[in-house]
């Protein structure tokens, strides 16, 4: 485990887009505090470029894309991209895996019927193409059995810091990136390949669901979410910090842009 004390100046050097997480690594138990905000307008004004993917709803990810100052959100674990096109108006694209699969739409309403029992995330409502349930209100039969139901439904899962979120197509935050990459380099005028990108990127994150992120990305930082919890993932970040949330982006960041 490799304690995040400072980006080298080579890394420094290297890193011109930041692609992070959302919820419990930007946010700190549901909330943006004022330091994390402040270190996405100073990514902006320093030149470089955020994109977000997250576990998070589509719905969410609207408003992330209205309010915040980054240049592309990928939702529910890489299912949708939402940005803006060169008039200013919020594009939405699905990643064709699911556009390509004709029996999405029952997969998902049984799992909606079998699952009926469970707490589903406050955001349910919001989400396109995945389910999610939330973890704090699973007990461990409860948790075994929703994975049976997954598992039958040739459905798999993503463990997030909140969420048990369920997909139906082998999605992931890391095939999310390369399904949009060619509008994504669009959107960030980039004009590399998807190695020069992995290679010009600092990816963020703080659960399981990040791993594959962890994995692509030639430079990461996990919070202390990931120090908590080290042996539970089987690719690790570059560095983990000392703190949680919001001040550990913030205080990531701040080095970065110094």
């Amino acid at each position: 485990m490799r304690f995040f004390s400072g980006f080298s100046h080579e890394e420094k050097e290297r890193i011109r887009y930041i692609v992070s997480d959302v919820d419990d690594t930007i946010t700190s138990d549901g909330a943006l505090i004022p330091d994390a905000l402040e270190a996405l307008y100073q990514i902006r004004e320093n030149g470089l470029k955020t994109i977000l993917v997250t576990g998070g709803s589509a719905g969410w990810a609207d408003g992330y894309i209205r309010q915040w100052p980054v240049e592309a959100v990928i939702s529910e674990s890489g299912a949708v991209l939402l940005y803006k096109d060169k008039t200013g108006s919020v594009t939405y694209r699905t990643n064709p895996i699911i556009e390509n699969d004709p029996d999405f739409p029952k997969k998902r309403a049984a799992l909606l019927s079998q699952s009926a029992d469970y707490v589903f995330s406050s955001d349910q409502y919001a989400r396109l193409f995945d389910v999610a349930y939330e973890r704090k209100a699973l007990s461990e039969e409860k948790e075994k059995r929703l994975f049976e139901i997954i598992e039958s439904l040739g459905a798999h899962a993503l463990v997030s810091s909140i969420h048990v979120n369920v997909l139906f197509s082998p999605i992931s935050k890391k095939k999310g990136i390369d399904a949009f990459f060619p509008i994504l380099k669009d959107v960030l005028n980039f004009d590399g390949n998807i190695k020069d990108f992995y290679l010009s990127s600092l990816a963020l994150g703080d659960s399981l669901n990040d791993e594959a992120m962890f994995e692509a990305f030639y430079l990461s930082v996990g919070n202390k979410r990931v120090a908590d919890s080290y042996d539970t993932f089987s690719h690790r970040p570059t560095y983990v910090t000392g703190l949680y949330g919001g001040k550990s982006f913030s205080s990531v960041i701040n080095d970065l842009l110094s």
